[in-house]
C-alpha cells in the first residue's frame, strides 16, 4: 500500500514539474519578448524573464495539481465504493476463476469487454487465449488498453486476468477510468454465469 502511495506521489511530482516547466517556459518566452520589445536591449532581460517564468510557472503548476489531484482522488474513491485495493495505481488488475470450454470463456470475456464504456475495438487471439480492447479518449483519459488473459488450471477451469492501463505512459490522472474498466468487466463476468 505504501509503495502504491509513493508511486502516486511521484506521479504528482512529475506532473507538477512538467506543468511548471511547460507553463513557466511559455511565460519566460513571453516576458522576454515583451521586455525586449518595450525596453530594447536591457542587460537584465534574461534574469527578469527567467524569474517571471519560474514564479508564474510554479504558481500555475501548483494550481494545476491542486485542482486535478483532489478531483482524481474523489473520483477514484467514488468508483471504489469502499474497496480501496490498488486505488492509487493507474494500471488496474482483476482476476477471477471461470468454468467452461475455451470458446465459452473467450466469448464471455469478449462480451464483458464490450460492456465497458467508450470501447472502440476488441480483438481475440484464440491460440494464445488473450482478448485485447482499446477505449477511445474522453475527458477523463486519453484512452486505455485492456487485456484479458485466460490461463487453464484444470479441464474446463480457467484463471482469467484483466489488466487495464492508460495508452499514454505519461498519463498522471485517469479519474478512476482504469478502475471503472476492470470493475465493469468483473461485474459482467460474474453476472454471465461462468464465474466459479
Amino acid at each position: 500500500m505504501w509503495r502504491d502511495i509513493q508511486r502516486y506521489i511521484n506521479r504528482i511530482c512529475k506532473a507538477l514539474l512538467v506543468s511548471t516547466l511547460g507553463f513557466g517556459g511559455g511565460v519566460f518566452l513571453f516576458v522576454m519578448i515583451a521586455i525586449i520589445y518595450t525596453h530594447g536591449n536591457d542587460k537584465q532581460v534574461f534574469m527578469h524573464a527567467l524569474t517571471s517564468g519560474l514564479v508564474i510557472g510554479l504558481i500555475g503548476g501548483i494550481m494545476y495539481v491542486a485542482v486535478l489531484l483532489p478531483l482524481d482522488m474523489f473520483t477514484r474513491m467514488f468508483m471504489a465504493k469502499g474497496v480501496y485495493k490498488d486505488i492509487f495505481e493507474m494500471e488496474q488488475v482483476r482476476e477471477i476463476r471461470m468454468q467452461g470450454t475455451s470458446k465459452e470463456v473467450l466469448a464471455a470475456c469478449r462480451e464483458a469487454l464490450l460492456k465497458i464504456p467508450h470501447i472502440k475495438s476488441v480483438s481475440d487471439d484464440s491460440e494464445q487465449m488473450v482478448t485485447r480492447a482499446r477505449t477511445g479518449s474522453s475527458w477523463r483519459s486519453p484512452g486505455e488498453e485492456i487485456e484479458v488473459e485466460m490461463n487453464p488450471v484444470a479441464e474446463n477451469s480457467w484463471i482469467v486476468r484483466c489488466v487495464s492501463k492508460p495508452k499514454s505512459t505519461s498519463a498522471v490522472f485517469d479519474y478512476g477510468k482504469n478502475f471503472e474498466n476492470v470493475e465493469t468487466w468483473l461485474s459482467k463476468i460474474r453476472s454471465s454465469g461462468n464465474a466459479a
